[in-house]
């Protein structure tokens, strides 16, 4: 066993052998009992409150003015927010409208091909800031499923739509998804969002343990062209009342999207904002990783 009781890779190979990976995977992807023996003994202590959690480096109060201010290597900064470059907005919308188009046709007995893990829905993640007991680092990179973030004043009738239509045919939520996605208005250009899926009281990712830090964060995207988005990740705890109406608004949105295609869950999961500061073109061949203007 490894130092403060969590298990070792090599024991953690052994369990993955017994049960079979899909029975492992399973297992830590609910947060169930395998997974709190894996990660149990690196929960920080004092990140949550009666089953909640706040943020403390984090300040968004001035995001609608295009201001953060973050604690960044122990020391208060503020930060302007940019748009996202006319060029990345329409490579991810474009993809993400080829996408609903199969699912459409595979939805309505048209046939279609299931949508590739590359593109604008999946980044890989890097963050840094806490080191965990099974790492000698403290750098940590996960894929995440990232969105748009509807702009503030379309966005409460939008939940409204959703909700609405939770139950209704896969065709229907699809029509709806293809309407947000047909006009760039529909977004704050200076933002990003995703959901923290894991992360309870008893179970923390690596991620979250991160940004509870430090909250900067890299994002990278790769689907024919590739992208570095550079910003602040807000955590918003879903039940927190001073996280301000449209931050919570957007974690709203964000969960019922996420159940649009993967089912109703007893809760609503906590929502990582990315405030945007810097875009890179990254492409294979092209981009040399130089700066995207609008």
């Amino acid at each position: 066993m490894a130092k403060g009781g969590a298990i070792s890779r090599r024991e953690f190979l052994e369990k993955a052998g017994k049960l079979g990976g899909a029975a492992l995977i399973s297992s830590v992807a609910g947060g169930t009992a395998i997974a709190r023996e894996l990660e149990g003994a690196l929960i920080m202590e004092g990140l949550w409150t009666g089953g909640t959690f706040r943020q403390d480096c984090v300040d968004a109060a001035g995001e609608a003015e295009g201001t953060v201010r973050a604690r960044v290597d122990g020391v208060w900064r503020d930060f302007s927010t940019i748009p996202l470059p006319k060029r990345f907005v329409e490579w991810n919308l474009d993809a993400r409208r080829q996408v609903l188009s199969a699912l459409s046709d595979m939805a309505a007995g048209r046939g279609g091909t299931p949508p590739s893990l590359a593109g604008p829905h999946n980044a890989a993640m890097a963050t840094v800031g806490r080191r965990r007991e099974d790492s000698i680092l403290e750098i940590n990179n996960a894929f995440k499923g990232m969105g748009l973030c509807p702009a503030r004043g379309i966005i409460r009738e939008k939940i409204s739509m959703m909700n609405g239509s939770l139950r209704a045919p896969m065709t229907e939520k699809l029509a709806f998804l293809q309407d947000m996605y047909a006009d760039a208005d529909n977004f704050d250009p200076t933002k990003l969002i995703s959901l923290e899926l894991y992360s309870t009281p008893d179970f923390e990712t690596h991620t979250f343990l991160n940004l509870m830090a430090e909250p900067v964060t890299s994002l990278v995207f790769l689907d024919g062209e590739s992208y570095e988005v550079r910003g602040i990740g807000q955590l918003v705890h879903p039940d927190d009342p001073e996280a301000g109406d449209y931050a919570r608004s957007v974690v709203e949105y964000t969960n019922l999207a996420h159940s649009y295609f993967h089912g109703d869950f007893p809760r609503l999961f906590p929502g990582i904002l990315i405030h945007v500061l810097e875009v890179f073109d990254n492409s294979p061949g092209t981009g040399r990783g130089v700066p995207v203007a609008n």
